[in-house]
């Protein structure tokens, strides 16, 4: 059976993505994990939950060794209204965070996903039948971060 572990999981995709996971895997083998612990009894009272800052690689990789995670659902993120008024703090976090989640994986063979977002295109990406690869000119630094992530993949998984 699969042991995931999510990162932010009390953000916007990461609630109701712990639930499904949690009645699709059993709720012993999902870990949800989160910077901060907002009121969402059925998220982290429905199965371990772990404080988390993705920006601290040691404790990333404590948890996954407690709980012997195989996989990672990174969905940790700081979003766009944040992030222009905190660029800097919104690509450390996006991007360093990533790193992390990546390097984690790498040490100990664990499969990551970790979504990207149609902030990734921008004002010039074509919007009718747009090609796999295409032009991404984001204009939001979630934007720019999840287009540099999408990158930061590709050279791990090659």
């Amino acid at each position: 059976m699969r042991k995931i572990l999510l990162t932010g999981c009390l953000g916007q995709i990461g609630t109701e993505l712990t639930l499904h996971f949690r009645k699709e895997y059993g709720d012993e083998n999902v870990v949800a994990s989160n910077r901060t612990k907002k009121d969402f009894p059925e998220v982290i009272d429905g199965g371990p939950f772990e404080l988390l800052d993705v920006l601290d690689a040691n404790r990333l990789a404590e948890i996954c060794n407690k709980y012997k995670i195989d996989t990672i659902v990174h969905l940790a993120a700081i979003l766009s209204a944040v992030g222009e008024v905190k660029p800097q703090h919104a690509f450390n976090v996006n991007l360093n965070g990533l790193y992390n989640v990546l390097e984690v994986a790498r040490e100990n063979d664990m499969q990551v996903f970790t979504p990207s977002s149609i902030a990734a295109f921008g004002p010039s990406t074509p919007p009718d039948n747009t090609p796999q690869d295409t032009i991404q000119r984001p204009n939001t630094i979630y934007g720019v971060t999840k287009v540099a992530g999408e990158l930061l993949c590709d050279y791990y998984y090659t």
